[in-house]
């Protein structure tokens, strides 16, 4: 009957910690407001004694946790990526057809499909476990389905503001896939998120920034993440 009671108090801490994810709420609203936005992306991958390399893209980010992603730098124009649940796809000018890729699928140096296309920390994540660290808190993070690029993450907020600072990202394997700072930023009074750098722990001098360089809420209708759409037009 203990055993029972014991089992029992820890699945009720552990629901309590998933629903009262406050912090990752505060991570939406910094990135998204919770809103349908379009977000103009920007990624930068900084290299020592080489150019920067930039991509630039429109990401549309349902508030249903639908995205779609259209390149509009020159040398990418035409192509696309769509996110619909855990199924990504990948629409090329030249190919008739959607390619299915993975989240894991690189854009540019570090970013990856899953790191520009996800937008919803709290609907992707729930907190396992919270520790307290002088004027930090680091939450423990578990994905709450298969189909994420990161199944385990180690997330460090502020302990007044509870804006991201750093996270550590891990593959389903358990093994450290890269590690992020959040750039967080007061416009208009507002405080916003404008953006990550990520660091690779073997490529140590190579960073790689996705930047939002503008959002504006909107209005999307349904055809814009529906692939059949997507191989005939562009938002």
């Amino acid at each position: 009957m203990r055993n029972l009671l014991v089992i029992v108090s820890a699945l009720l801490a552990a629901s309590a910690l998933a629903d009262t994810a406050e912090e990752l709420a505060v991570m939406d609203a910094l990135r998204t407001g919770g809103d349908s936005v379009r977000v103009s992306t920007r990624i930068e991958v900084e290299e020592p004694g080489e150019d920067i390399r930039t991509s630039q893209m429109d990401v549309y980010a349902h508030k249903d946790g639908r995205s779609l992603a259209v390149y509009r730098s020159e040398r990418e124009a035409g192509q696309k990526v769509l996110m619909v649940d855990d199924q990504f796809w990948l629409f090329l000018p030249s190919s008739k057809r959607a390619l299915r890729i993975t989240p894991m699928q690189k854009l540019m140096g570090e970013a990856s499909v899953g790191d520009v296309a996800s937008m919803a920390w709290s609907a992707d994540y729930d907190v396992l476990q919270r520790q307290y660290q002088d004027e930090e808190v680091q939450l423990s993070l578990e994905a709450n389905r298969r189909g994420l690029s990161y199944q385990h993450v180690e997330l460090w907020v502020d302990a007044q503001s509870l804006h991201p600072i750093r996270a550590d990202f891990y593959l389903k394997s358990g093994k450290l896939a890269k590690q992020a700072s959040f750039i967080i930023e007061q416009i208009n009074n507002e405080w916003q998120m404008r953006g990550l750098e990520l660091y690779d722990r073997v490529q140590k001098e190579q960073v790689t920034r996705i930047l939002y360089d503008d959002m504006e809420a909107m209005d999307m209708p349904d055809k814009w993440f529906n692939p059949n759409f997507l191989l005939r037009s562009t938002p």
